[in-house]
């Protein structure tokens, strides 16, 4: 007769570090790809366009363990899925309620964006870095003018991001690989609907914090809202959003000493694309430790973008990350799947 085997729990899950598993490889293409167009937006004399230039670097964060020509496809998709979000972002970017005209839209956004990531089977998984795209986009004021600038900003990056996505073996790599889209794989994921549902709501309600609230930094809110969704059932939504709390914290110590510096310009862009580089050798190990580092890059490249004290980007961090989980939290239990005895497959 087999024994089950324990159940672990959610919180001891939270200390887990995984392998290497190459990660060099996807830190130093996510590094060059980040680093190049921001250095051509400073050299242009368009520092205003380095928000967008970053997100569409993001698109090399795809298909890290991924044969190169599934890479490629991956971050094609994604890449094209980013530059759309800093468009729409960018169109409510330039009207005065653009706060409240970003609930709506940013919460079909997600709730689209997960479907196409599930359609592309996509890794990371969830809507995060789309989320990202759309709200950070949205929520720094531009002219309408500025839009075509912005679109071309994100859609260089991407391109750029594509171009480095060959080169570099990883663990799968080896015979010939297909990779197509399939409308039958995602009709056949039961927990594609409750996942809509759950961004729906809480990236709407995020929306809702957001408007009403005030706060400097909005976007934030709905990435950390973002965060736990991401992760495919309640074990690890509850990890991943404990790994959260625990990273930005120990991020928000490392970012205090990063803004301290105030680095500038080009030396900026440095401190960037090196933090970029620890973010992605770390992030896939354990998300918390990823955290340290992206923490204090985001707050960097939020602060060229929408200059503050450091007191004040800090604590709005910290407020921001605690509203964005709460929110998060509350729309994993309400849209919840729970299981019959029936549902339960047996081990054995």
């Amino acid at each position: 007769m087999t024994q089950a085997t324990p159940t672990r729990s959610w919180w001891a899950a939270v200390f887990d570090v995984g392998p290497h598993a190459g990660a060099h490889w996807t830190a130093l293409r996510a590094s060059l790809a980040i680093f190049v167009p921001l250095v051509a937006c400073l050299a242009s004399g368009r520092g205003d366009l380095l928000l967008y230039a970053a997100i569409g670097a993001f698109a090399a964060l795809y298909g890290r363990h991924e044969p190169a020509r599934v890479r490629l496809a991956m971050q094609a998709q994604a890449g094209a899925v980013l530059v759309v979000g800093v468009v729409v972002g960018a169109l409510v970017a330039t009207v005065p309620f653009r706060l409240w005209l970003l609930v709506p839209i940013a919460a079909v956004w997600a709730g689209v964006a997960v479907v196409l990531a599930e359609l592309g089977r996509w890794h990371p998984a969830g809507a995060l870095n789309p989320v990202f795209a759309l709200t950070a986009s949205a929520t720094v004021p531009i002219a309408l003018s500025t839009v075509p600038a912005a679109a071309l900003a994100a859609a260089g990056a991407a391109v750029f991001a594509l171009m480095l996505a060959l080169p570099g073996r990883t663990a799968r790599d080896g015979g010939p690989v297909g990779y197509r889209l399939s409308w039958r794989d995602l009709r056949r994921s039961d927990p594609v609907g409750r996942h809509v549902a759950r961004y729906l709501l809480g990236i709407a309600a995020a929306g809702l914090a957001v408007a009403t609230s005030g706060i400097g930094h909005p976007y934030w809110t709905f990435v950390t809202a973002s965060v736990p969704m991401s992760a495919p059932d309640l074990h690890a939504r509850l990890t991943r959003a404990a790994q959260r709390v625990i990273g930005t914290a120990a991020g928000l110590g490392a970012a205090a000493l990063v803004l301290a510096a105030h680095p500038s310009s080009y030396a900026a862009i440095i401190v960037i694309a090196v933090l970029q580089a620890c973010t992605e050798l770390t992030t896939g190990r354990n998300y918390s430790l990823g955290l340290v580092f992206f923490t204090p890059m985001a707050l960097l490249l939020g602060d060229l973008m929408l200059p503050a004290s450091i007191g004040t980007l800090l604590a709005q961090r910290a407020l921001e990350t605690l509203i964005g989980l709460t929110i998060a939290l509350a729309a994993t239990v309400i849209t919840h799947e729970r299981r019959t005895p029936t549902q339960v497959s047996r081990r054995g």
